[in-house]
């Protein structure tokens, strides 16, 4: 079955005209942090195309705003696969590494990480032009979803240790953090320079499209990632799962999780229709308007760029072999601080 799925999502994909001079200047910002050490690190990375996920996510973004989403992207995405790779996925090590990215985003902007490696430096970075200009409500909100995203990752990774394979239920709860679809979203917002307001951004509806955005992120990912998946002999991927329990083909598990993928994306376009009747009752102004439709227009390029970036990657296959770049070996500070448990999204609980 093709692995193309594009015709699920029936948004439009729009360039961005500042996306070759964001990913010259991102290349050099990576290689800057140690993040890329070498030519075969580099081409791997260029591999990659996080640079063009985050441009066509952002399509109006430009300038210093496109590079910080851009920076934030390549953290998380690297973040993710270092956690996958079983050099360097040892318990006690990966937990507290995680701790201490975790850490970051509830320190001051700008305190240096007092684990002092190459990924938490760049973290650091991000976390710091992120913060800037942003309302402590959204600095709370941003820091919980990237809690609960290094949570479910630390997690994934003690399965890949351990040998758990779980169940549909325990996974779909567990990825749908761990996809990273929510610290992206909270981009959104920094990238426009807006924040919607508590009223909008907390109400059942706007809950519901960002659950549901994310969940077509996720199960769009496991369809382009299936193969990829099996040979890693990663369990975290629900067309692997399905084939598993439900003792069917690869074929028609592609098939479910494409048609659940469309569900979601009905779900999505069900509920944003019902949005401008309920602007009235939210009690916003103009900017407050103005700010409902500039993040729900986000939600929409991110499920079109994520989807085009797979189907890229899928089309490309894997990336060239290259050696870790030591992002997570280092110098090690005397004391990790403890990290406050973040509030489950959407009643979600917190992955521990």
């Amino acid at each position: 079955m093709s692995q193309d799925v594009c015709s699920l999502l029936p948004f439009q994909a729009l360039a961005n005209p500042d996306a070759e001079r964001a990913r010259e200047r991102h290349l050099e910002w990576v290689v800057g942090h140690g993040l890329a050490r070498g030519a075969a690190a580099l081409r791997r990375y260029r591999a990659l195309r996080l640079a063009d996920l985050a441009s066509s996510a952002h399509p109006e973004a430009a300038g210093d705003d496109l590079d910080l989403v851009t920076d934030a992207v390549c953290v998380a995405f690297t973040l993710g696969d270092q956690y996958g790779d079983p050099r360097v996925t040892q318990p006690e090590r990966i937990t507290r590494i995680t701790t201490e990215l975790a850490a970051i985003a509830y320190r001051l902007p700008g305190a240096p990480p007092e684990l002092d490696l190459p990924l938490t430096r760049a973290h650091a970075d991000v976390w710091r032009r992120c913060a800037a200009g942003m309302s402590p409500a959204w600095r709370a909100r941003a820091a919980g979803s990237l809690t609960r995203f290094l949570r479910a990752r630390l997690q994934e990774a003690h399965n890949r240790a351990l040998g758990v394979r779980p169940r549909e239920d325990a996974y779909l709860g567990l990825r749908g953090h761990a996809v990273g679809a929510a610290p992206c979203f909270d981009l959104i917002e920094r990238a426009g320079r807006f924040e919607v307001p508590p009223a909008a951004y907390w109400s059942r509806e706007l809950r519901a499209l960002t659950r549901h955005a994310g969940d077509v992120v996720l199960l769009c990912d496991d369809v382009h990632a299936a193969e990829r998946a099996e040979a890693a002999g990663d369990p975290h991927n629900l067309v692997l799962i399905r084939q598993r329990e439900r003792g069917c083909t690869r074929a028609e598990a592609t098939g479910q999780v494409v048609d659940l993928a469309r569900e979601r994306v009905e779900a999505f376009r069900t509920v944003a229709a019902a949005v401008p009747g309920l602007l009235g009752a939210w009690r916003l102004d103009a900017r407050g308007v103005a700010a409902v439709e500039r993040y729900l227009a986000g939600l929409r390029a991110w499920m079109v760029a994520n989807q085009l970036w797979g189907a890229a990657r899928h089309a490309a296959g894997p990336p060239p072999a290259a050696p870790v770049a030591g992002l997570l070996s280092g110098r090690a500070a005397a004391r990790t601080p403890h990290v406050p448990r973040a509030r489950p999204a959407d009643g979600a609980p917190v992955v521990a």
